[in-house]
């Protein structure tokens, strides 16, 4: 009697141990911190379902998972993997824990889903009790409980806390859980006892892995045009910073420039193309810049092809026509457009324009090719600012381009030199900064399961190296040394949004933002209607959620003629 009173204690101090924080004293005075098992609100990326659960697949097979056949194309599941053998105690034995991976995929519209990714974990058990006796001939009372308490794990079957359909049976849990019955689902299972809760850390890795994946670089020379449809573009189009007296003052100064403002100075800036924020904040550089007097040369990832029409346009008063005539140029025609020629880009453009007017020493460089790939690629790039440089030596050059072409270690290929290593062995003083933002949303391309390429609104997610704060003025932060990837400091620019091609019809005007039911989080970037010139019709409007996340490292090696952070 005395051991079943022993064992009946044991199992109340279990009990209370797991309790929740309001229902008992010990676990008020002294609360544990939350550790979060499902996500405050869920991501949503900018891929069909499909698309997002092919990474997810390729995710689980990198990391040596086996995958079941399932009939549902909407779910992946795991095979059983042993994690841990033969615990013994109390005169009980577990046959093995093991863990699989349940994945399911909801789409939300045509572009858009969310993936949760569940770690189900299960106990074996067998039924290898002993039950003995004592040396009077009683039966020892431990192990019969122990039998009886194998029996009822055994009998607890279902998995736990997974997200199946609503309408399924629900039933109360020991620990006041809820255990989601469902008989005809594929990952159920009547023996042992299996729990499934969200794998988080996995599921920032499929984020990484998605939204950090490479920028593709779509060359003028190999891709169709869209037809010159200017007659079809609406007052309402046009940049309207030609209407406004010839001055372009500094609404905002970028903290942490002034230690590498000087003469002569060369700063590169990597980023993702296809965002406002990086543009914005290099025409804040260069305003900063000519506010001192300086001199300022703004490079800009554009075909060298379009630099007699930026010459044009920066001698022009930037009316209608003038940036009719600056985007009849192949760069910004092209179909496949990959966020390089981006109505922010262009807004860089006009914004150079309107100080020189004012009566700054301003210039614009378009220093891309049409053509070349790789190595060769960034040694004509690099070529053709050093000759600039040479021609004006005491300007202040920003340039603004790829970081895959910025960073002066290419860790993922051993054979590319990147545009900035040549810079920099002919300027040991050049200045290399990523760019630092927070969770948004970018105009880019990338490539189909079939290899097509795909342009349109792409998520973007920072990894732990380079996030910054979501809000505030363009900020750098120095570090004391070069990172392992070259970079000396960081241009803080917040969170970013898309910004959609340059000869996009519509899509460029600020919109309200939506008002949200309460207790549902506010959207992020509301993307509008866009239309090429080559489009009859414009696509339906989609509004994109993105959920701020925890991210982690991830793997994946862009090659060298793509941009990748």
């Amino acid at each position: 009697m005395r051991h079943v009173l022993l064992w009946l204690w044991v199992l109340a101090a279990g009990c209370a141990r797991n309790a929740r924080p309001s229902e008992g004293p010990a676990a008020a005075a002294a609360p544990k911190p939350e550790e979060l098992s499902a996500p405050h609100y869920e991501h949503i990326f900018m891929l069909p379902v499909e698309r997002a659960l092919a990474e997810a697949t390729k995710l689980l097979k990198d990391e040596g998972w086996v995958l079941q056949p399932m009939e549902d194309p909407k779910y992946l599941l795991t095979a059983w993997r042993t994690a841990e053998l033969g615990r013994a105690g109390w005169g009980w034995k577990s046959d093995g824990d093991s863990i699989r991976y349940l994945v399911a995929g909801e789409p939300m519209g045509h572009r858009q889903s969310i993936i949760r990714i569940f770690r189900m974990k299960r106990t074996f058990f067998s039924n290898d009790a002993e039950v003995l006796y004592d040396k009077s001939g009683e039966i020892v009372q431990k192990h019969m409980l122990m039998t009886q308490f194998e029996q009822r794990l055994r009998q607890r079957g279902a998995p736990r806390d997974l997200a199946t359909n609503p309408m399924q049976d629900t039933m109360a849990g020991a620990e006041g859980s809820n255990l989601v019955i469902n008989d005809a689902a594929p990952w159920m299972e009547t023996e042992g006892q299996a729990f499934g809760t969200r794998d988080l850390k996995l599921e920032q890795q499929l984020l990484l892995r998605i939204e950090q994946r490479p920028a593709l670089e779509t060359l003028t020379g190999t891709l169709p045009l869209t037809r010159n449809d200017t007659f079809a573009r609406d007052p309402s189009f046009y940049l309207k910073r030609w209407r406004q007296p010839p001055q372009e003052a500094c609404t905002r100064t970028v903290s942490g420039f002034q230690p590498l403002l000087r003469a002569g100075a060369t700063v590169l800036i990597g980023e993702q193309p296809g965002t406002w924020e990086a543009p914005r904040a290099v025409g804040d550089l260069a305003c900063d810049a000519g506010a001192t007097g300086l001199a300022v040369t703004v490079g800009v990832s554009i075909s060298q092809t379009e630099q007699q029409r930026i010459d044009a346009y920066l001698a022009s008063s930037g009316g209608p026509s003038d940036q009719d005539a600056l985007l009849k140029g192949n760069f910004w025609r092209k179909v496949q457009q990959d966020g390089r020629g981006s109505r922010a880009v262009m807004d860089l453009i006009d914004r150079m324009r309107a100080m020189r007017a004012a009566g700054h020493k301003v210039s614009v460089v378009a220093f891309d090719t049409d053509m070349s790939q790789g190595s060769v690629r960034d040694e004509k790039m690099a070529r053709l600012l050093l000759a600039q440089r040479a021609a004006r030596p005491d300007d202040v050059f920003l340039v603004l381009a790829g970081n895959a072409h910025t960073r002066l270690e290419a860790d993922w290929n051993d054979d590319f030199v990147p545009m900035s290593k040549h810079l920099a062995q002919a300027d040991p003083a050049v200045k290399v900064l990523e760019l630092g933002h927070a969770q948004g949303r970018r105009w880019g391309c990338d490539l189909t399961p079939d290899n097509a390429v795909e342009c349109d609104i792409l998520g973007i997610t920072p990894d732990p190296r380079v996030t910054g704060p979501t809000a505030g003025v363009p900020a750098i932060r120095l570090l004391e040394e070069p990172d392992d990837e070259g970079f000396h400091g960081f241009l803080d620019v917040g969170a970013l949004s898309a910004s959609l091609p340059a000869i996009a019809l519509r899509g460029h005007e600020p919109q309200p933002e939506p008002v949200m039911p309460p207790g549902v989080p506010a959207p992020g970037p509301t993307q509008r209607v866009y239309t090429l010139a080559s489009t009859e019709r414009a696509r339906a409007p989609r509004v994109v959620n993105p959920a701020p996340s925890s991210p982690a490292p991830a793997g994946g090696t862009p090659p060298a003629d793509m941009k990748a952070q």
